[in-house]
């Protein structure tokens, strides 16, 4: 079953530079991308769960007042929710606003694609490489090729994401709790290479399921692109923290229950697949910039093979009708 087709020419014909086409590709195929969201969202319901723990595991570890009873009291003596007279309600806020860090925490490990399930984000990466390359998408066709095609290298990725993820966030608290000028040397690069291994994680589902590398090497290219690309990469990851973050916190700033719905929604039905194709937009300009010159030939399908067997053998048949032609005139 096909959920979304798109049709093969919905782009204009003029030349344009690469934030137009990405605009214009949002506008044309946004109830594709909404689609491809909803199904991350389902779909890494797991993981969503992996990030929760891991959160609550790190968090009282980066600094003691992100234990939730120390929290709350933290909140009550600065004044921000609570007072002496309503002292439970106070604290009863104070949770909740712990619980929602806690819930951007989530939001951010699984957007950034830190702790995502490989094949399945191997799947959406498919969908976000044809859109492009302006090609028509099938949604669940192309998400069970990009599974099927790519499935040992994703789920390793997968894996290197979620141990690279724990390792580096305890890295970061052991470091910061020296409160030494070595342990916050030490901590900042820990911080810095996060961000960093956010980028190349994301670019690595897109050369996964765009060029025939071994994992080592798509890796290796990735930290090169990131360093070839470095400002734009830390545009990007100021992108995601605004995206992932900022947003939806500025939105619950308002303490309503539309915030809330709007929030989830936000997160349900836009913001992962919209930053995720920018992610892989943006690698496939690099892919095209650094790698296609150096290996121009493309990587084809197995359908495009089919295509170019059929157009063997009409030639072939094309070529023995005029050796029969050459035959009969002599």
């Amino acid at each position: 079953m096909n959920l979304k087709k798109v049709p093969d020419l919905d782009y204009e014909e003029q030349q344009h530079g690469p934030v137009f086409n990405f605009l214009y590709s949002i506008k044309t195929h946004f109830t594709t991308l909404m689609s491809v969201n909803i199904l991350f969202v389902i779909f890494n319901i797991p993981m969503m769960l992996i990030a929760f723990a891991l959160t609550l595991m790190v968090l009282p570890t980066l600094n003691p007042v992100f234990i939730p009873e120390n929290f709350a009291q933290f909140m009550l003596d600065s004044g921000v929710v609570g007072n002496q007279v309503m002292n439970d309600v106070g604290t009863e806020a104070a949770y909740q606003v712990y619980y929602l860090i806690v819930v951007f925490c989530v939001m951010f490990l699984m957007g950034t694609t830190l702790t995502v399930i490989g094949p399945f984000q191997a799947g959406f990466s498919q969908i976000y490489r044809n859109l492009y390359r302006q090609e028509s998408v099938f949604i669940f066709n192309d998400f069970k090729d990009g599974m099927k095609s790519n499935l040992k290298q994703s789920l390793i990725a997968g894996l290197i994401g979620v141990v690279f993820t724990a390792v580096d966030m305890l890295a970061v608290s052991f470091y910061a709790g020296l409160g030494s000028r070595f342990g916050t040397a030490a901590s900042t690069f820990f911080v810095v290479l996060f961000f960093v291994f956010i980028i190349v994680q994301n670019m690595v589902y897109t050369m996964i399921v765009s060029r025939e590398l071994s994992l080592k090497n798509i890796y290796k290219n990735a930290f090169l692109f990131v360093l070839l690309k470095f400002g734009p990469c830390f545009a990007m990851a100021l992108v995601m923290i605004v995206f992932y973050i900022v947003i939806p916190a500025a939105l619950m700033l308002t303490t309503t229950f539309f915030a809330y719905a709007v929030v989830v929604l936000y997160y349900l039905t836009v913001v992962f697949a919209l930053i995720q194709y920018l992610m892989a937009f943006f690698t496939g300009e690099v892919i095209k910039e650094y790698i296609e010159p150096m290996s121009p030939t493309p990587v084809y399908d197995d359908d495009d093979f089919a295509d170019l067997n059929e157009g063997t053998e009409g030639d072939e048949e094309s070529d023995d009708l005029d050796s029969e032609e050459n035959s009969t005139e002599n």
